[in-house]
């Protein structure tokens, strides 16, 4: 076979992961799940290619580059409108805070979203450079935005994607690239090292040429590891998961099951007190610092959750009495608490009767934290 499509920084990382969910991606082409992540970090790359696409200064205002970024908002994978608004809102404060960095010094690029096709040793390569500079001595630096968790120490100087925009652009530009960043946006931190060396550049070739060569060669075994398959998409096409009845255990081993089973359960029981107690001294920093999201070094939480409004008994008759007012008692059922909260977070309900319910209420914030490794 020959190579289903140019390879790129993420197919050659995705082969190198598992060479079967390659094949089942870009060879089968089943499609994978929407992903809430790669939507933010496309709404929040898109706005500053609106930002530095200009052909002559001054960078656009705050309110032009928020406009875009309402416009061209990807609303795809997540979980619900709750997430969406707050990933929205964290878009808005990074934009808001990169221009307010940069916006006064700002400086036209050489490119920006610069699209490259070449070929290394007969293989066809392609990408995507978010953003390239050039210096005053003629030399590039090579910009790349990150929306997701805190880089690591150390990554920026061996990381095969700036690898290849260097070998790229050096390829196509007449160039030599002085300098490679990782832009953090969540954090407005630059990641910079200068050029990459030639043994990088070379070990980079030689990876390219082997996953090209095992491609052809149509090597997809599968590559199982915890990591890799927690959050996998293509389980239902994968040998590892086929399903297979689990054999009946022995006498002596249901016996040693039950036991530990019976130990689980105990410790489960004390973790879930811990958790809960850890769970809350968490929200109350993330509610206090007004942070969504926030990282440690192995995983990130999120902050999820909505404001709801309970009504004292004294209250309860009163409350009754407006939906009455309003002919909504039949829509709420006399009235039920779950209607009148979908009531109260309805901006298209009466204006009056929402305030009206608002001021019989206290409002309760229900908030959760989902948890991601990192």
């Amino acid at each position: 076979m020959n190579l289903p499509r140019p390879l790129s920084h993420s197919s050659i990382s995705m082969y190198g992961e598992c060479p079967l969910k390659y094949k089942l991606k870009y060879v089968d082409g089943i499609p994978e799940k929407p992903k809430h992540f790669f939507s933010f970090g496309q709404s929040v790359h898109k706005a500053l290619e609106f930002f530095y696409k200009v052909e002559a200064l001054p960078a656009p205002s705050l309110e032009e580059l928020l406009k875009n970024y309402r416009e061209n908002w990807v609303t795809l994978g997540y979980r619900d409108q709750a997430q969406e608004a707050e990933y929205f809102q964290q878009g808005k404060d990074i934009l808001a805070g990169y221009h307010r960095r940069h916006a006064a010094a700002f400086r036209i690029p050489y490119s920006v979203e610069y699209d490259f096709q070449f070929t290394v040793d007969g293989v066809p390569v392609t990408g995507k450079v978010d953003r390239i500079d050039r210096q005053e001595d003629g030399r590039f630096c090579v910009v790349d935005y990150k929306t997701g968790k805190a880089l690591t120490a150390g990554r920026v100087a061996q990381d095969a994607q700036l690898t290849m925009y260097q070998l790229a652009c050096e390829s196509l530009l007449g160039a030599e690239v002085a300098r490679l960043t990782f832009y953090h946006l969540p954090t407005h931190h630059e990641h910079s090292v200068g050029r990459r060396s030639q043994e990088q550049l070379e070990e980079l070739r030689a990876r390219i040429k082997r996953t090209a060569e095992a491609i052809i060669a149509e090597r997809f075994e599968a590559k199982p590891s915890e990591n890799s398959c927690r959050w996998c998409d293509f389980k239902a096409h994968c040998p590892v998961f086929s399903s297979a009845p689990a054999p009946v255990p022995a006498a002596d081993e249901l016996a040693a099951l039950i036991d530990k089973f019976g130990e689980l359960t105990a410790r489960r029981a004390e973790l879930d007190g811990e958790t809960a107690g850890v769970k809350a001294a968490l929200l109350d920093i993330l509610r206090r610092k007004g942070y969504v999201r926030a990282f440690g070094a192995r995983f990130e939480v999120q902050r999820c959750g909505a404001e709801k409004f309970e009504f004292s008994e004294a209250n309860k008759k009163k409350v009754l009495h407006l939906i009455k007012a309003a002919g909504l008692y039949e829509s709420v059922l006399a009235p039920s608490a779950p209607l009148i909260q979908k009531l109260l977070a309805d901006p298209g309900a009466d204006a009056e009767l929402r305030a009206a319910l608002r001021a019989l209420g206290v409002p309760v914030e229900a908030s959760d934290l989902k948890v991601t490794p990192l």
